[in-house]
């Protein structure tokens, strides 16, 4: 009997090793693609700003890389899964990365709006220049709010997200004061033609993908606080509107 349990507790031993090893490996592949999903954001923008068409092509791209890690990382779950039999914890993680990976691609399929948006600005117009700063703020904010996120994902920091939902806050306030710009150009211009009118379409889709964009991040900070607490967002979401209501 003795020997059995001996025999067991190596083989427990053995298969957290592995399990450790994949994980470590998750956690990198995962970093690579999330630094990847915030340049492809910072690029879009700097894109969207200069009217750099080459740079918007380059974005458009380079989703294909941001696609192939989410592919890469499916694979790694489901091998760990399948040879690793991970339970509680550990497949709690393996769960929530496979979660986090779809909105990670997701935000790279916004940055790819976004470069799209660029090439559909009309000859002789540039991006409205009252609107870049906060274009450019609000991409400040989301890759911010990525790179926090992925911190607390190596961490497995739960309070990531509070300060996740504030950031997403400020992101949905520049949102609003961007559209407000965009009304006192519309009232102020009294020439309207089709050119300018696809102009302002394209600012107001811009800012919609960047809006997007806080979305997922947030997703992702639901799921790293999963991960350190077993505790769904959406259980976490109403209890936080109890205590507001409070």
């Amino acid at each position: 009997m003795s020997e059995k349990k001996n025999e067991d507790k190596n083989q427990n031993s053995v298969q957290n090793y592995l399990y450790a090893s994949d994980k470590e490996r998750l956690q990198g592949l995962v970093k690579d693609m999330s630094d990847n999903a915030a340049a492809s954001i910072e690029k879009a923008v700097h894109a969207l700003k200069t009217k750099n068409i080459e740079l918007a092509q380059k974005v458009i791209d380079g989703d294909d890389l941001i696609d192939e890690k989410e592919e890469q990382v499916d694979q790694e779950c489901l091998y760990s899964i399948a040879m690793r039999q991970p339970v509680r914890e550990d497949l709690r993680f393996v769960y929530s990365v496979m979660k986090i990976i779809v909105d990670l691609e997701r935000i790279g399929d916004q940055s790819v709006n976004i470069a799209m948006n660029v090439m559909d600005i009309p000859k002789g117009f540039s991006f409205p220049e009252e609107i870049v700063p906060l274009a450019e703020d609000r991409a400040a904010e989301n890759i911010g709010m990525i790179q926090e996120v992925m911190k607390a994902f190596a961490g497995e920091d739960e309070t990531v997200i509070c300060r996740a939902r504030e950031r997403r806050k400020k992101i949905k306030d520049l949102r609003r004061k961007a559209v407000s710009e965009l009304d006192d150009l519309l009232e102020s211009d009294t020439m309207y033609d089709s050119d300018k009118f696809r102009l302002f379409c394209t600012a107001i889709l811009v800012l919609r993908h960047l809006s997007r964009i806080s979305d997922h991040a947030l997703n992702l900070a639901e799921r790293v606080s999963f991960i350190a607490t077993g505790i769904s967002p959406l259980t976490l979401k109403r209890a936080q509107e109890k205590i507001d209501r409070l």
